[in-house]
């Protein structure tokens, strides 16, 4: 096996648990509930790790950034082989919407896409210099704030509204204001892993530390200016750049400067970690098959158990005891999984159908 990065794969192992374990609570749990504020008190396990499901698609797409930079850092390495990667993971992703009637469409916009299209353009953004890439991360964050006052978009949109492609604007509303993940303000995590992996290579580690702090500062700031009633932040043509919903259906950017900062911060704090004694190298294995079980638990437990009635019907514990199993389950396939070289693994495929190095 060729040599990878440990705390990458344990870091992208890590978001891949707190994927599955929110989708799965969201599909099998028969609560049915809206606020967090309102079910929190009730259900505080139950909520909180819904919660923790937010970080899975920021350290997707921040971990998507550095992939791209280390193998930038490679001898040898053409463009084509971004572009080659980024229509696959695209790809994937409209592969995704057909397999997922229950919660996509064809026309459907969700993480793998942003992912796909972010490595198809990303020669050009690591040919900028960082200041310059701070400034387009920054600009993609708070833009979106502006799309969607001028498109009227809800302040909390379900998945029939990610959904249509009916709208004024069709498609390219879904792809870059209004989808699960779009290309604003989501982009923007991609940037952050390119400059973050820059700044590890150039030693300057603490630079991360830094733009965590800045970022989540700015997100609890642009917050409290929107809790304390300020009428610019409240309404008018400027109040989504300071409305505040712990919800990512549209991400707002208070949120997204939230989510970014603690999405660095785990970075960082996963550089230090000796990954060859420290019991977190467990989840590298299943960072390595993290688009195989996207897939997988995606078709098993939205797809198939919802045809057999196991469809938000079951309790809190049952519940819990479920998604222990799974990722139980998941963890001793990865590790067997490893003994042959991830064989037959949509990872695996892709390197075979493509022939990237």
């Amino acid at each position: 096996m060729k040599s990878r990065i440990p705390f990458i794969d344990s870091l992208r192992g890590l978001a891949v648990i707190f994927m599955i374990q929110q989708h799965l609570l969201s599909w099998l749990w028969g609560k049915k509930w809206i606020s967090y504020a309102i079910t929190f008190p009730d259900h505080p396990v139950m909520l909180s790790m819904n919660f923790m499901g937010n970080f899975a698609a920021p350290l997707f797409l921040l971990l998507a950034g550095a992939g791209v930079t280390i193998l930038n850092n490679k001898p040898g390495i053409s463009k084509s082989e971004f572009i080659k990667r980024g229509i696959f993971i695209l790809l994937c992703g409209y592969a995704l919407n057909i397999l997922s009637p229950h919660w996509f469409m064809p026309g459907s916009w969700y993480v793998l896409h942003t992912i796909g299209i972010s490595i198809i353009i990303s020669p050009l953004l690591m040919r900028l210099k960082t200041v310059y890439l701070i400034l387009i991360s920054l600009f993609i964050i708070i833009i979106p704030a502006f799309i969607q006052t001028r498109l009227n978009t809800p302040l909390m949109a379900g998945d029939t509204f990610m959904n249509d492609l009916s709208r004024s604007g069709g498609i390219l509303r879904i792809i870059f204001a209004e989808g699960h993940f779009p290309i604003f303000p989501w982009s923007a995590f991609f940037i952050a892993g390119i400059i973050s992996h820059r700044w590890l290579s150039e030693k300057n580690k603490n630079y991360i530390l830094y733009a965590s702090v800045s970022t989540f500062t700015s997100g609890f700031m642009l917050k409290w200016i929107y809790n304390y009633g300020y009428f610019f932040a409240t309404g008018g043509r400027f109040f989504r750049v300071f409305v505040f919903t712990p919800y990512i259906y549209p991400a707002h950017p208070s949120f997204i400067f939230i989510l970014l900062g603690t999405a660095l911060i785990f970075f960082y704090i996963f550089t230090f970690i000796k990954h060859e004694t420290s019991p977190i190298r467990i989840t590298a294995v299943i960072g390595r098959l993290s688009l195989t079980w996207f897939f997988l638990h995606v078709i098993l437990f939205n797809e198939i158990l919802r045809f057999c009635g196991i469809h938000q019907n079951i309790s809190a514990t049952g519940t819990l005891l479920i998604i222990a199993a799974f990722i139980f389950i998941i963890t001793l396939l990865s590790m067997k999984w490893k003994k042959a070289e991830y064989k037959f693994s949509i990872e695996w495929l892709m390197r075979r159908i493509l022939k990237l190095q």
